[in-house]
């Protein structure tokens, strides 16, 4: 049986969705020697995945977001001879008549009306519509939703309540080497090359309206105002650059702060650990996460997290966070304050997170997924 995986997110680009389709595909080629696999990555992707001999990877050159998707791409899958398409972002071509499992990880661009924001009105029109027509069809067609948390499994059932007995959730895992302690001579390269602060705040991901960055920068500026006592204090930011960077950007140098920001573009995954070992905080208090990764990358380092109330992060979390109102600065500021005013507090979130990651794990679930597989196939 031939089984397409489109991991097209797997590109040029760090992204929750590239890290999820590397650890699944990863987890599948361990779990499964019986079924033919062809993986389709984006032709920008330059990493090596580590497949077995029943595993076919080839490119393409279209963004996962594009018309291609959901039309033209029907004629790759035609040429492999593909029986089960698994789609690992909830788009695939409308003509597929095969079977299909589809991952969805939010809904975002059907809830969150500044999702296609940052273009011009004609554009972010047709991005609309775009979303607002191949969503729903996608959902539909498939013959099972996989949804990385129950968070994200009830906006789908509240948004398409006819889809509600074939939703089902399957978290994700945590790469072996996040746990991994960075070799002494990475963290002083590290620390050198980036300029990194002795006590900083961590942040990781876009700059997309749900990462809630204005909001944080809020309360990070009345965070250091009321307490002057960390003046010493940073915020590191590791963004990918999209079309909301400029103005958050504009925001942190109008308020003078770019003494107390740092903001650095993508790292490599070596890197990314060192600024997890050598942070502070995870300062996540995002507005909404279908999954909410750097939580448990932070948790695995031993670096507590300060996140958020909304989304999947309670779920994912667990009771090893803090968690605050994304929409209230004060909630924000007196999250700040709860953890550094409480000595005891960082070990006790130290231990809490080590043991909340224990409960995710890739082979687990490529298990669930391939269940799912041999039961379309059966």
């Amino acid at each position: 049986m031939r089984i397409a995986l489109d991991a097209r997110y797997l590109r040029d680009e760090y992204s929750g969705i590239g890290v999820y389709s590397e650890n699944l595909i990863e987890a599948l080629a361990r779990a499964d020697s019986s079924h033919e696999y062809v993986v389709i990555t984006h032709t920008s992707y330059r990493g090596t995945l580590e497949v077995g001999p029943n595993f076919t990877v080839i490119s393409d050159h279209a963004r996962p977001v594009s018309l291609r998707t959901v039309w033209t791409l029907q004629e790759l899958l035609r040429k492999y001879e593909i029986e089960l398409l698994h789609s690992l972002f909830p788009l695939c071509p409308l003509l597929w008549r095969g079977r299909l499992l589809v991952t969805v990880h939010d809904l975002q661009p059907l809830l969150d009306p500044a999702f296609t924001g940052g273009r011009i009105l004609p554009l972010k029109m047709l991005y609309d519509a775009f979303y607002r027509f191949t969503y729903p069809s996608v959902l539909r067609k498939a013959n099972y939703l996989v949804c990385d948390s129950f968070a994200t499994k009830e906006y789908v059932r509240a948004l398409f309540p006819d889809v509600a007995n074939k939703v089902l959730v399957v978290h994700g895992g945590i790469g072996k080497d996040c746990f991994l302690p960075p070799d002494p001579a990475d963290i002083e390269r590290v620390r050198e090359k980036y300029a990194i602060p002795d006590r900083f705040l961590f942040y990781i991901g876009s700059t997309r309206p749900n990462k809630n960055l204005p909001r944080m920068l809020d309360a990070f500026e009345e965070f250091i105002k009321r307490y002057p006592e960390h003046e010493d204090l940073c915020w590191v930011l590791v963004v990918k650059p999209d079309r909301f960077f400029d103005p958050f950007f504009a925001s942190v140098r109008e308020r003078g702060l770019l003494g107390r920001i740092q903001i650095h573009e993508q790292v490599s995954e070596a890197d990314r650990r060192v600024f997890y070992h050598l942070a502070t905080l995870l300062y996540f208090v995002t507005k909404f996460e279908g999954f909410g990764l750097p939580v448990l990358e932070a948790q695995a380092q031993g670096l507590p997290v300060l996140a958020s109330t909304h989304g999947a992060l309670p779920e994912i979390a667990g009771k090893a966070a803090i968690l605050c109102d994304p929409d209230d600065v004060d909630s924000i500021v007196d999250g700040l304050a709860r953890y550094f005013h409480d000595p005891a507090l960082r070990d006790r979130m130290i231990a809490a997170g080590y043991e909340n990651v224990k409960r995710f794990s890739w082979d687990k679930a490529a298990q669930e997924v391939l269940d799912m597989y041999n039961h379309l196939l059966s």
